[in-house]
C-alpha cells in the first residue's frame, strides 16, 4: 500500500482549524468466551467520521490465534477490495486505505457505522487470546485527512482496539463503556518501549495499571497530573513476557482501557 492519503494535505491549509472538534474514532469489540474452532466477525466502527476526504491504517493481530479469512461489507462510498491490502494477511497485518468519492465535502456516516468487517477462523486453544490493534507499519502511515482540518496521526483519534479470548472471560470490570479518557498508545505492538499519552480537562490523580490477558494487575501507580496532555512511557522489562497486556488509566471522573502488546 502505498501512502496516498499525503497527496491530501494541501486541502486544510486555507481552512480554519476548528479546535473544538471531537477526535475521528476507530473501534473493534472484544469477543469473550469464543470457541475454538469457530468462524467469527469483527466490526471495524467508526465515531466522529465527519467529512472525512480519506484515511488509512494497519490492523494486526496474533496469527497464532485468528487466521484470515476474508474482509466483508463495504460501507463507505467508494471503498473495494483495492482498498484492502492482503499481502501480509497470512502474517497477521492487514492494509486499509480509502478515499471519498468527493475530496471537497469528504464524506460522513453515523457514529457506530461498522465500515467493514473482519472475518477470522479462530485456530488458537482454549485459554489462548489476540487483541486486533490499530497501528501502522511501513510503508502505510496512520493518518486522517478531514476537511478543514490537519491530517491527524494515531495520537489525534480515539482508538478502543480489540480482543478475541478462546474459552475465556477476560477478567476486568472496565472494559465496557469505559473508554472515556483519551489515549493513544504507540508503537504497539513494541519489544523495548512504547508511549502512552492522554489527555486531561482538569488536574486530577490518576491511577495506571497494567494488567495481563486475564486482568491480573503487573504494575500500578498513582500520580496527581495537571490539566493537559501527558505522556507515561511503559518499558519493556516491566512486563516478564511477551504477550497481550492491557492499560488501565482510571481518574474520578474519567477511566479507559487498552490493549498493548510486548513482542
Amino acid at each position: 500500500m502505498t501512502q496516498r492519503l499525503l497527496l491530501l494535505v494541501g486541502l486544510w491549509l486555507p481552512c480554519f482549524f476548528n479546535l473544538t472538534a471531537q477526535p475521528v474514532g476507530f473501534s473493534l469489540p472484544v469477543l469473550n468466551n469464543v470457541s475454538a474452532g469457530t468462524v467469527i466477525t469483527m466490526p471495524v466502527s467508526v465515531s466522529n467520521f465527519d467529512s472525512i476526504v480519506g484515511t488509512q491504517f494497519v490492523i494486526q493481530w496474533d496469527t497464532q490465534v485468528l487466521s484470515f479469512l476474508t474482509v466483508l461489507n463495504y460501507n463507505l462510498a467508494n471503498m473495494s477490495a483495492e482498498d484492502f491490502g492482503l499481502g501480509d494477511a497470512h502474517s497477521g497485518t492487514l492494509r486499509f486505505a480509502w478515499e471519498a468519492p468527493s475530496v471537497s465535502s469528504g464524506l460522513s456516516v453515523p457514529d457506530g457505522t461498522a465500515i467493514f468487517l473482519l472475518k477470522f477462523s479462530v485456530v488458537g486453544q482454549i485459554n489462548q487470546g489476540s487483541s486486533l490493534v490499530f497501528t501502522e507499519s511501513p510503508p502505510t502511515v496512520f493518518e486522517v485527512v478531514q476537511v478543514g482540518q490537519p491530517p491527524l496521526g494515531m495520537s489525534g483519534c480515539m482508538l478502543a482496539n480489540g480482543y478475541v479470548a478462546v474459552g475465556f472471560t477476560l477478567s476486568t470490570d472496565w472494559l465496557e463503556g469505559q473508554n472515556t479518557l483519551p489515549v493513544a498508545i504507540s508503537p504497539n505492538p513494541f519489544s523495548v518501549f512504547t508511549t502512552a499519552v492522554f489527555d486531561l480537562d482538569s488536574a486530577a490523580d490518576v491511577q495506571m495499571i497494567l494488567t495481563d490477558a486475564a486482568g491480573h494487575p503487573v504494575w500500578t501507580k498513582r500520580k496527581a497530573f495537571s490539566a493537559g496532555q501527558h505522556g507515561m512511557e511503559i518499558a519493556s522489562d516491566q512486563l516478564k513476557e511477551n504477550g497481550i497486556y492491557y492499560l488501565i488509566l482510571r481518574t474520578p471522573a474519567n477511566s479507559c482501557v487498552r490493549p498493548l502488546v510486548k513482542l
